[in-house]
C-alpha cells in the first residue's frame, strides 16, 4: 500500500479548534429531538427602532456517509439514516454508495483533500490499514472526554478493543457478527436426531452431520447434513491467533491454528473432497441471500452455520410449514474456553473531512450510546436481527426486546450469548497489511482443506510470506 505523504494530508481541512456538541448521557434513554420551529421575522415596533429581528433557526449540518452496501442493502441503510435524520434536528446524513475499492477510494479522497465526513467500512481490518496510513482520525481525539467515556462505558469491552489500533480508538462498530447453527427440525426427526439436544462438542456436531447427510444412487450428496468453512471463525473456536500482541510477529502457524485446519481437512477427507466440491458447485446462484433458493430453506442443507442475519431470509422466504431451531456452534472437545471471531461493520472519520463534530454525533447515536435508541434498534428491524448490538444493555430496551429479540427465536440465547459471553475474542489481524495477510491465509487454508497441502505446510507458508510483507512495510516506514 502506498503511504500518503504528509504534504498530501495538509491539503485537507484543518480540524483543530472545532467545537464539539455534548452528547446525551447514556444512562437514560434520550427522546427524539423535536424539529426546530421557524421563527418569523417581523418589523420592529416604531417605539423600539433599535430592536433587531428575531434570529433564524440554526441550519442543520449536512454530511455524507460512505458505505459499500448496494441494491436492497443500500435501501436498508437509507431507511435507517432517514430515521436518524428525523430523530434529531442538528444533522442531515446523506448516503453515498461506494460499491467497490472502499480502501483505495478513501485513501484517494484523503490525498485529494476532499474526503467524506464519515464512512461505514466492512470490517475492522480496513480501519487498521487506514489508521496505519494516517488516513483516519482517532475517534477518542474527536470526542470530548465525557463523550468518549459515555461511548466506552456503553460498548462491550471486547467491541471497544476491536476498534483500538496502536493505542488509539479509530473504529466504532455499529453491530457485530456472532454464530449459531440453524437446524431443520423435520429433517432431524426423520433421521433420528433430537433437535432439542444440541451437540456439546464439535466432534458431536460432526457425527450429527453424518446422520443428516444423504446420497443418491451414484454416491453424490443429495442433502448436506452440515459443513463450515469460515477459517477465522473455526480458528477462534480452537483459540488460535493471527498476530502477536505488539503486532510485529505473524502467528499463522500457531499450534491451535494448525489443529483447527487439521480438523477441517479431516472432515473434508472423510466425506470426500470431490463430493463436497461437486455439491457446492451445484449450489451456484443459491446463496443465503437468494430468496427462496436459499439452500437451507429449499431443503438442500439440513443445518447451516451462519450469523443471525439469516433470520431475515427465513422471515421473508421460508416455505409453508418450514420448521427450524438454532443450536450453539460448539467448541472442540477439551477446549474449555469459548473463543469467537468478529470484525464488525463500523464507523470511521477520514482525515481532512469537514464537520468532525457532526461525525461524532452520528457515530455516538448509531452505536446506541446516545440519542434515540429506537433509532439504533431500527438497524436490527430493517435487517431483521442482522447482527448483535454493541452493548448488552440493548437486551432490555423495549423496542429491541419486542421487535428484535421477540421476532427471532434463539437470537438472544444463542447468538447474543456467543457475542457477549465468550471468553476469548479474535479480531482481524491488527497490522497494516491485514487484508493481504487474511487473503493469503484463506487461500492456503483452502489448499489444505482440498488436500493439496498439509495444514502445517500451508500455515508455515503463510507465516513466512506474511511476515516478509509486514517487515518490508515497517522497514519502509522507518
Amino acid at each position: 500500500m502506498k503511504r500518503i505523504s504528509r504534504r498530501d494530508f495538509l491539503k485537507g481541512a484543518t480540524l483543530t479548534g472545532v467545537g464539539l456538541v455534548a452528547a446525551a448521557c447514556a444512562s437514560a434513554p434520550a427522546q427524539p429531538a423535536p424539529a426546530a420551529k421557524p421563527v418569523e421575522a417581523t418589523e420592529a415596533p416604531a417605539q423600539e427602532p433599535t430592536k433587531a429581528p428575531a434570529p433564524a433557526p440554526a441550519q442543520a449540518i449536512q454530511i455524507d456517509v460512505w458505505t459499500g452496501w448496494t441494491e436492497a442493502a443500500a435501501k436498508n441503510i437509507e431507511q435507517i439514516l432517514d430515521g436518524y435524520n428525523k430523530s434529531q434536528s442538528k444533522i442531515i446524513a446523506k448516503h453515498v454508495v461506494v460499491p467497490e475499492n472502499m480502501l483505495q477510494k478513501l485513501l484517494a479522497s484523503v490525498a485529494a483533500g476532499n474526503p467524506p465526513t464519515t464512512a461505514v467500512v466492512f470490517g475492522a481490518s480496513i480501519a487498521y490499514q487506514l489508521a496505519a496510513q494516517k488516513a483516519i482520525l482517532p475517534l477518542d481525539e474527536i470526542g470530548k472526554p465525557d463523550q468518549i467515556a459515555t461511548l466506552k462505558k456503553w460498548m462491550l469491552p471486547a467491541i471497544w478493543d476491536l476498534g483500538v489500533y496502536d493505542g488509539k480508538f479509530y473504529y466504532a462498530s455499529m453491530w457485530n457478527q456472532c454464530l449459531g447453527v440453524f437446524v431443520n427440525t423435520k429433517m432431524c426427526r426423520e433421521r433420528g436426531v433430537d433437535p432439542t439436544k444440541p451437540p456439546a462438542t464439535l466432534e458431536e456436531l460432526d457425527a450429527i452431520y453424518d446422520k443428516l447427510t444423504t446420497f443418491d444412487a451414484q454416491g453424490n450428496i443429495n442433502v448436506l447434513g452440515g459443513d463450515f468453512t469460515w477459517s477465522a471463525a473455526i480458528v477462534a473456536r480452537f483459540l488460535g491467533k493471527f498476530v502477536s500482541e505488539d503486532g510485529r510477529k505473524i502467528l499463522a502457524n500457531d499450534p491451535n491454528n494448525i489443529k483447527a485446519l487439521e480438523w477441517q481437512a479431516t472432515r473434508w477427507k472423510t466425506v470426500g473432497v470431490k463430493k463436497l466440491q461437486d455439491f457446492y458447485s451445484s449450489l451456484s446462484g443459491r446463496g443465503e441471500r437468494s430468496a427462496g433458493n436459499d439452500p437451507f430453506l429449499s431443503g438442500l442443507r439440513a443445518t447451516y452455520v451462519t450469523g443471525p442475519w439469516h433470520f431475515d431470509t427465513i422471515k421473508r422466504y421460508k416455505p409453508a410449514g418450514f420448521e427450524f431451531t438454532v443450536w450453539p456452534y460448539p467448541s472442540p472437545a477439551g477446549v474449555t474456553k469459548r473463543g469467537m471471531y468478529t470484525y464488525g461493520d463500523g464507523w470511521i472519520v477520514p482525515k481532512g473531512g469537514k464537520e468532525p463534530a457532526a461525525a461524532w454525533e452520528i457515530i455516538s447515536a448509531m452505536t446506541g450510546a446516545t440519542g434515540d435508541r429506537d433509532v439504533y434498534s431500527s438497524l436490527f428491524t430493517t435487517w431483521q436481527c442482522v447482527n448483535g448490538p454493541v452493548s448488552k444493555e440493548m437486551i432490555n430496551w423495549p423496542k429491541f426486546k419486542t421487535e428484535v429479540i421477540g421476532q427471532c427465536p434463539g437470537y438472544q440465547e444463542i447468538f447474543l450469548k456467543d457475542l457477549f459471553e465468550s471468553d476469548v475474542y479474535l479480531y482481524p489481524p491488527k497490522i497494516p497489511t491485514s487484508s493481504s495477510y487474511s487473503s493469503l491465509f484463506g487461500a492456503e487454508w483452502e489448499k489444505a482443506r482440498l488436500g493439496q497441502k498439509t495444514p502445517k505446510e500451508a500455515l508455515d507458508y503463510v507465516t513466512q510470506q506474511a511476515q516478509k510483507e509486514l517487515d518490508d512495510w515497517l522497514a519502509k516506514q522507518g
